[in-house]
């Protein structure tokens, strides 16, 4: 059985970067994202699941802890683009934008206080 995050990739496409509009790389993989989390019982299923680059899983990790309610409209998002079943639309990628222009003050933020990990 091919692997969730294969799935994902096959039934969404890839594009050179990731669901929350990070760009894809050697050093910056992409990475499985549970929507529902799997301590709250989420599965590991391609309806349950965001590919995330391993810089923004790290980044909406982050977000949970410090602006809660922009991790929960990312998940809403996610969850939307699931439903679809295809390629997120022209609509989702400008809700990408809006949801990263939200979240920009912190994302510089954590960039500087991450540089080591977005330098590797």
């Amino acid at each position: 059985m091919k692997a969730v995050l294969e799935r994902l990739q096959e039934r969404h496409g890839t594009y050179g970067v990731d669901w929350m509009g990070f760009t894809l790389s050697k050093k910056n993989p992409l990475t499985y994202h549970h929507i529902i989390k799997e301590c709250e019982k989420g599965k590991k299923t391609v309806e349950n699941g965001a590919p995330l680059t391993k810089q923004a899983h790290a980044f909406l990790n982050c977000l949970e802890r410090v602006k809660p309610d922009l991790y929960v409209e990312w998940n809403e998002l996610f969850t939307e683009i699931n439903r679809s079943e295809a390629p997120p639309s022209e609509e989702h990628v400008e809700k990408i934008k809006v949801l990263r222009k939200k979240g920009e003050v912190i994302e510089q933020l954590y960039k500087k206080s991450r540089k080591w990990f977005y330098e590797k």
